[in-house]
């Protein structure tokens, strides 16, 4: 057996702090994709948004594994300023594409980097848990960077990804370890994050704001499939309101940030499942226009109130059409239809699992203090009211006709 001794020996204390500053910035990237999502207005960029907070969401759960191993409470702050300056000043992209650059172009490729020192630096078998969790986190994020680097490659380096580049040396780097650089002066393209009130869609589509949440009956059984998968492919409506719910609930524990990447990623891929199947029947899914007032409705809302509007609203009512469609695509042998509708019920009763174990601490965060059913009683009759009713409307401001 051959005993191997790292050069540099990080000692147990050191792990600790190393691993924190990790967990650290993959939380808060986590929270900058979710925050952005709905402003984002390229399709392509909101479902890969989508599915990387999930990803990055699996390398928090894994370090906040080792972490409660190691360290109590599991959760701590980095104990760094410029760290955490690093990360809060990231939010403030000038675009969404400023955005990804920096996180995937400056971020990411000097955390996966420190990744592999830290393997090389740890003891190898007393420490064997921490590098199977870098095994693994690794595979996800040469993925990352590989589709940063092929996504961003017609957007010049500029001046924003500058100054996160000098916000990571400022504060010695990933690990800490670096010399430090001064802070930099925030460069004149930072533009102050803004809460979206509007989901924003690429010039490919058209908007429909008309009726948005009433559903059509009466119509055939070929016309109905074809309204339930335009459906499902804007079901970006639901994950745009998701990630607003984890941006507006920073106090909530990780395990709700845990399921709610979760149920953020679920909806990009069931917009994903529309997008497939109205492709395999010949169509366009960017013709289908968006009902984009949905997401502009329950933003209007706290984030207890949309998130019941979700989960008990849409989510929970949702079961009695879907065995309908289930039905009928066995009765027609509509076996692609029936597969990928099984797949979306899977999905959406986690979903209500989740708004029934989340919401009770959700409206304690937000300082709601009536009781929950009768919460869940008045939010339901809200969404008969306005979503079902096709109404929706905002009250701040006055409807106009569209």
């Amino acid at each position: 057996m051959q005993v191997l001794s790292p050069p540099e020996q990080i000692d147990f204390a050191h792990n600790k702090r190393l691993l924190n500053r990790y967990r650290f910035i993959e939380y808060e990237t986590l929270r900058i994709l979710a925050a952005w999502l709905p402003g984002t207005a390229n399709m392509d960029w909101k479902l890969a948004m989508g599915r990387l907070l999930w990803e990055d969401a699996q390398h928090v759960q894994h370090l906040y594994q080792r972490l409660c191993e190691i360290q109590t409470p599991a959760f701590r702050p980095p104990g760094d300023d410029a760290l955490e300056h690093l990360m809060a000043e990231a939010l403030h992209a000038p675009s969404e594409a400023d955005l990804l650059a920096g996180l995937f172009r400056v971020i990411k490729p000097a955390l996966a980097d420190t990744y592999r020192w830290h393997c090389d630096q740890t003891f190898a078998n007393p420490d064997a848990p921490t590098l199977y969790a870098f095994k693994h986190i690794l595979i996800d994020e040469e993925a990352q960077l590989a589709w940063a680097e092929e996504t961003l490659a017609d957007h010049e380096p500029g001046e924003w990804e500058v100054y996160i580049a000098h916000l990571l040396a400022a504060a010695g780097g990933v690990s800490g370890r670096e010399d430090r650089k001064a802070k930099p002066v925030p460069p004149a393209c930072r533009k102050t994050f803004d809460c979206p009130r509007d989901a924003a869609r690429d010039s490919r589509f058209s908007l429909v704001n008309r009726d948005a949440g009433k559903r059509i009956t009466d119509v055939d059984h070929a016309t109905q499939r074809l309204r339930d998968f335009e459906s499902y492919s804007q079901e970006m409506l639901a994950a745009e309101t998701v990630a607003l719910i984890i941006h507006l609930s920073p106090d909530m524990p990780w395990a709700f940030t845990y399921d709610s990447a979760r149920h953020c990623y679920d909806e990009t891929r069931h917009c994903m499942l529309g997008i497939e199947w109205l492709a395999q029947h010949g169509r366009d899914y960017t013709k289908v226009p968006q009902n984009t007032r949905i997401y502009t409705w329950r933003s209007q809302y706290d984030a207890a109130t949309q998130y019941c509007l979700l989960t008990m609203g849409n989510e929970t009512h949702a079961f009695p059409h879907r065995h309908e469609q289930m039905a009928a695509y066995a009765e027609t042998g509509d076996r692609l239809s029936a597969q990928f509708v099984s797949y979306d019920m899977a999905d959406e009763r986690q979903h209500v699992a989740f708004g029934h174990k989340w919401l009770p601490q959700l409206m304690t965060q937000h300082g709601i203090d009536t009781p929950v059913e009768e919460f869940v009683k008045e939010t339901v009759a809200l969404w008969e009211r306005e979503y079902m009713s096709g109404a929706l409307p905002i009250h701040e401001l006055p409807l106009t006709e569209e």
